[in-house]
């Protein structure tokens, strides 16, 4: 009895060693911490996070424990964990702009702000970050005082432009910089879309017009026209959906407008975009706006299947036109891209348009569908009941 009281003794002291080897959060308060780091002149570290954030859980239960991540941080740093939404953490927040979770916020022994980045990491991108935030070279914050002094150097700019994407920061003004240190007669170039396709992300910037109205030269540099597409869509997209969800017909009305003086001709399809999803639930005009779009423009199978969908599924009585242009975007995105989804959609559409036999079938093929993709068939069947019913 007393052997295995000695065994269950030194597991629970090789546990505590375990739970040791990470890194050692201290507690006590903000101004403690400070006082701390300057005594010892460390470096802080703190792990910007909220109780409800997956990411900073599984970074606080995979990568801080870990002996390697524990053996650098604690020697080079004061660590400190803080909820941004409880005590201190809601002016630490604002103060030092913390908008997404996790944040990991770096200080100097003096307690400025050196460094930031946002996102869970694995230790090995972890570590790197943290080396970066101990050397003034890479410091993003320092890097941002050394670029409003003026300093411009083409290796530097491409530095502090990937360290302020990292820490969420505008990197527009030093971008701009880059480019123009590169000069235009270069942007199409195998250098020149390598940096473009990364860091050029608004369509208000000049070399996103120019990508825009050269895009044969980029397809060429590129690894496939959908690189090309794909970097005009991260561009333009997000100020779409941000227009769509204001509701604003002044945001919608300026946003065409510099797409037409940014773009020429080719903001037709954008504009298109923009006004289809600005319409979209406005009984009276979506239906306009949808076949302009989508007849004209959208390469996208999601985009057809849920503009048919809320046809399928609206509780407004939908004339046979409005159900008859549904049935063929679903058609399209089928073509584009067959699954569950889709198919269902028509099933319901054909139903709607008291095709009974023809939905029959398509219903029947849905649940097949479903099964191999190990989706949920209640929807379907209840359909296919249905139109048994009218059968």
């Amino acid at each position: 009895m007393k052997k295995i009281l000695n065994i269950l003794l030194l597991l629970g002291l090789f546990a505590n060693f375990t739970i040791a080897q990470g890194i050692k959060f201290e507690k006590g308060t903000w101004a403690e911490i400070k006082a701390k780091a300057k005594a010892e002149n460390k470096h802080i570290f703190v792990d910007a996070y909220t109780t409800w954030c997956g990411p900073c859980k599984w970074q606080s239960k995979k990568i801080f424990p870990q002996k390697k991540v524990g053996d650098f941080f604690n020697k080079h740093f004061v660590s400190f964990k803080m909820d941004m939404e409880k005590g201190e953490g809601v002016d630490f927040a604002k103060k030092y702009e913390i908008r997404a979770f996790p944040t990991l916020v770096y200080f100097n022994p003096q307690g400025e702000i050196v460094h930031k980045t946002l996102g869970a990491y694995p230790a090995k991108k972890l570590l790197k970050q943290a080396n970066n935030a101990l050397n003034p070279e890479n410091q993003f914050y320092t890097m941002q005082r050394r670029f409003e002094k003026g300093e411009k150097d083409k290796a530097f700019l491409k530095k502090y432009i990937i360290a302020a994407k990292g820490a969420r920061q505008d990197f527009t003004k030093p971008t701009e910089t880059y480019l123009n240190q590169l000069g235009k007669n270069n942007w199409a170039t195998a250098e020149g879309w390598e940096f473009i396709k990364e860091f050029v992300t608004k369509y208000s910037q000049e070399a996103f017009g120019y990508v825009l109205n050269n895009q044969d030269k980029f397809v060429k540099l590129a690894k496939n026209k959908r690189e090309v597409n794909k970097f005009i869509e991260k561009g333009i997209e997000p100020e779409m959906r941000s227009i769509s969800k204001s509701k604003d017909k002044d945001q919608l009305t300026a946003f065409k407008k510099n797409l037409s003086k940014i773009l020429g001709k080719s903001a037709d399809k954008y504009i298109a975009k923009a006004e289809y999803l600005f319409y979209g639930s406005d009984k009276e005009k979506s239906f306009h706006y949808d076949c302009r779009y989508l007849d004209n423009y959208c390469e996208n199978p999601m985009n057809f299947a849920m503009t048919a969908y809320s046809y399928a599924f609206s509780k407004d009585k939908l004339d046979t036109k409005r159900l008859e242009k549904a049935l063929d975007w679903i058609k399209r995105s089928i073509e584009l891209r067959k699954i569950y989804g889709n198919v269902y959609v028509k099933a319901q559409l054909l139903f709607k348009l008291e095709r009974y036999a023809e939905a029959k079938k398509v219903v029947e093929e849905s649940i097949v569908l479903a099964k191999q993709e190990k989706g949920n068939i209640k929807y379907a069947k209840e359909l296919l009941d249905k139109i048994n019913a009218k059968l």
